[in-house]
């Protein structure tokens, strides 16, 4: 049975991962779509942005991308959960050769942390887009550095991810040679 779960999980979280990362970036509420509204801006979620940006690109989005901003926010709470999953998943494996739990414990927090910079990004756009035109100066300000603390827990969380890798083939390495 242990075996069994071992297989299914990873096989799982890869297939839910990849629908949504396929919602997020290829569907009819995803970021590339939103880009037909908004004069190819897309979504502010992966790039740095300010109040008069955030303005600006309000302004000028068609209403129908109100729409379909609303509903990739959906899907992008679901990728947040699949990819933070995933990203605990892969430290789980690179890091199999550390016995501490004090340790992997300290690793599994960055890509928590990540996926809370991600809520808080998300929910402050989403209530952005409900109250635009109205004053979002704040909640833009706000969301904008929980979009720079997430694009650095990304940047850490692939070094972190990388020399695990390094190390397990260290290990490994190690191990055959006794």
């Amino acid at each position: 049975m242990k075996n069994k779960f071992r297989t299914w999980i990873p096989m799982l979280l890869i297939v839910l991962f990849g629908i949504t990362l396929y919602l997020v970036e290829f569907s009819s509420y995803s970021s590339n779509e939103l880009a037909k509204y908004n004069h190819g801006y897309g979504t502010f979620d992966m790039k740095a942005y300010d109040v008069e940006q955030v303005n600006q690109v309000l302004s000028n989005m068609e209403p129908k991308g109100f729409s379909v901003y609303r509903q990739y926010f959906v899907c992008d709470y679901l990728f947040i959960l699949t990819f933070g999953a995933l990203q605990l998943y892969l430290l789980y494996i690179a890091y199999a050769f550390v016995k501490s739990k004090k340790i992997k414990g300290i690793l599994y927090v960055i890509p928590v942390i990540r996926g809370i910079f991600d809520l808080v990004e998300n929910t402050l756009l989403l209530i952005v887009l409900q109250r635009f035109p109205g004053d979002i100066n704040s909640l833009v300000k706000v969301a904008s550095l929980a979009t720079q603390g997430k694009l650095w827990c990304i940047r850490i969380w692939c070094v972190v991810f990388l020399a695990g890798v390094v190390g397990l083939m260290y290990s490994r390495r190690k191990g055959t040679r006794k």
